[in-house]
């Protein structure tokens, strides 16, 4: 494994990303550029039907690409808006400290150029990404699925809880009650 010494003087290691349609939008490729290496990689997506799913990908093989080679000090640029500002992508860049930012098409043009060769990966890296995606989008729906679930719990532990008070103030106030005529008979 191989770790960046490109913190030594605090710069950032930029990877750029991109994706591209083939065949009336029916297959995409993504690509990521690393100047610092020098390193391009593509991957044909499987099951893929839109671009900005397939940028979405891409920035997901970035992340897993900085990982992979123990980056530090990352940060991913990409000209899809919307991947760029996807809840998911936001959530793991904080996790792992990397960077995301939207950057005009132009300036985005090697990337570009990168995604439209032919794959360099295989389809392993592809069945990796799918899986740690797949992995990332089930804790996302978890967390949500629990939070529903701990609502709609917390909700019926208060309504017990209502019940069981308003149960001993009955109790409280027969008990009242009774200790008043007690009182009274004397």
């Amino acid at each position: 494994m191989e770790i960046s010494n490109a913190n030594s003087n605090n710069k950032r290691r930029l990877i750029y990303v991109d994706a591209s349609g083939e065949e009336n939008n029916t297959k995409f490729k993504i690509s990521i550029f690393d100047p610092e290496k020098n390193a391009t990689h593509t991957l044909q997506l499987l099951d893929v039907d839109n671009n900005n799913e397939a940028e979405k990908f891409a920035i997901f093989y970035a992340v897993f690409y900085i990982k992979k080679h123990a980056y530090t000090n990352c940060h991913i640029l990409c000209d899809n808006q919307s991947a760029v500002n996807d809840v998911i992508i936001e959530k793991i860049a904080k996790k792992y400290f990397i960077g995301v930012s939207w950057i005009p098409r132009e300036a985005n043009q090697i990337a570009d150029k990168i995604s439209k060769l032919e794959p360099t990966l295989k389809e392993k890296e592809w069945n990796l990404l799918e899986l740690f995606i797949d992995l990332v989008r089930e804790h996302k729906d978890m967390e949500i699925d629990n939070n529903d679930e701990l609502i709609q719990k917390y909700k019926l532990e208060i309504e017990q809880l209502k019940k069981t008070i308003d149960t001993k103030n009955k109790k409280i106030k027969n008990q009242a009650t009774q200790i008043t005529q007690l009182k009274s008979k004397k």
